[in-house]
């Protein structure tokens, strides 16, 4: 802990740091020494105090988190989300943490769950006569239980069941990452698109071997929606004559619901995609006269039974595709993906990507796909020179050159140098002196 001054607009105030009982460090400020230490042996005397906690002293976490999932099936959050925060829960939490005391839960603690998640070794089997595969847990996940545990915990703080939340990340240093954080290089690398030609060869094994999906992978190429967004589109959410789509639901774990930031866009269709559109609507009409409707089912795209997609299903239909087109290491989410850098790549405005992909502001979509922007180029610092004078009008004027462009033939380089070294031609040439400048100057 330490005391320090500090300059503000009104003058010196003193600083006072102190850490609570969770570990957190916090600053306190007055305008005089004597008054910031009485502050903050104030602030230390009511961590140590606190206040009387409840519930009951013996509730575990695993107990605890029994209820908290009961809670979150009948809050606002997407099913999908919750069915993380239990599969995350069940399989990494709670056989570390479960049996101990919620209030006896220590940051430590959480430190070791985070460091076994991360050293934890998955044995997947493979093919008949090939030895099984180890692979470690990503980064990702890592941070996904820590940011389960850290909601989990928040909510028993918000309850007065603890005093502090342990595995909440506590402020550091500029430029240090927490345990179970992701830094923006760690973010790009689990960006996988698919290379212009890649995507050629699984669309066309689609359209060739599974039409009935075909349309359906194209939207995600053409689009960038999500596929749960996908899943929820309507033939009323088309409109073909201005070539846009109206994105405004989605299918989160089997449920329709809002899309993921429960907002509302438009995106552009593209002439190839509209024109598979078209053809996929006409076919459904023929369907539904052969069904003796006469009705297009409401959703675009349905199963065989006009039911909405599983995503399951949908997900081996792309891989049986990417195997046809002898493409591998990508997953159906990466078309999103694709669609975001071969854009930027192209020369897009980020602003429109980001409208596009339904990102709240452009900084997010700046974050994922900022290395597949256009790399500069001396090109650009050129144009500022197109309204500048020529180069040696700057440090005087040679009788030999007024006027004129800057010499390329005829003419050594020496001789340039030798003539901008002597501007005027009547100052005696001094050799101490080489800048142009100087030179001008003198």
């Amino acid at each position: 802990m330490a005391v320090w001054r500090r300059r503000r607009a009104r003058g010196y105030v003193w600083m006072a740091d102190y850490v609570d009982s969770g570990g957190r460090r916090h600053r306190v400020s007055a305008p005089t020494r004597d008054a910031v230490d009485q502050l903050r042996a104030q602030k230390i005397a009511e961590q140590a105090q606190g206040s009387e906690l409840l519930g009951d002293p013996e509730l575990t976490v695993d107990q605890f988190a029994v209820s908290w999932l009961a809670r979150l099936a009948g809050s606002d959050l997407k099913p999908s989300t919750v069915a993380s925060y239990r599969r995350l829960y069940q399989h990494h939490i709670s056989p570390a943490l479960g049996p101990i005391r919620l209030r006896e839960l220590r940051r430590v603690h959480v430190k070791e769950l985070l460091n076994a998640t991360r050293a934890r070794v998955i044995i997947r089997a493979s093919k008949a006569g090939e030895a099984p595969t180890r692979h470690t847990l990503s980064k990702d996940t890592v941070r996904l239980v820590r940011a389960t545990l850290s909601t989990m915990l928040g909510e028993a703080l918000d309850d007065e069941l603890i005093k502090s939340n342990p595995a909440s990340v506590p402020s550091r240093r500029r430029g240090r990452k927490g345990n179970g954080s992701l830094s923006a290089a760690d973010r790009q690398k689990a960006i996988r698109p698919f290379s212009d030609e890649e995507l050629a060869r699984v669309l066309e094994a689609a359209r060739l071997h599974d039409s009935a999906c075909y349309p359906l992978f194209l939207l995600l190429a053409r689009t960038g929606a999500r596929p749960g967004e996908a899943f929820a589109l309507k033939w009323s959410d088309f409109d073909f004559n201005r070539r846009k789509i109206l994105i405004e639901r989605g299918f989160s774990g089997g449920v329709l619901s809002t899309t993921k930031t429960d907002s509302v866009r438009t995106v552009d269709v593209s002439l190839e995609l509209a024109r598979a559109l078209t053809t996929l609507y006409r076919r459904r009409e023929v369907e539904a006269l052969s069904a003796g409707s006469g009705e297009v089912t409401n959703f675009v795209f349905t199963n065989g039974a006009g039911n909405p997609l599983d995503i399951s299903r949908i997900r081996k239909r792309f891989a049986r595709a990417m195997k046809r087109a002898q493409v591998s290491g990508h997953r159906l989410y990466d078309l999103r993906h694709t669609f975001a850098t071969s854009l930027l790549a192209k020369g897009a405005p980020i602003t429109y990507v980001a409208a596009q992909l339904g990102h709240a502001r452009p900084t997010t979509t700046l974050q994922h796909y900022a290395r597949w922007l256009p790399q500069a180029s001396v090109g650009f610092v050129d144009r500022l020179d197109e309204n500048q004078p020529p180069f040696w009008h700057q440090f005087g004027t040679d009788r030999g050159f007024e006027g004129q462009s800057l010499p390329t033939s005829g003419r050594k380089p020496e001789e340039w140098r030798e003539n901008l070294s002597e501007p005027s031609g009547i100052r005696t040439r001094d050799p101490v002196i080489k800048s142009h400048m100087l030179c001008h100057l003198s």
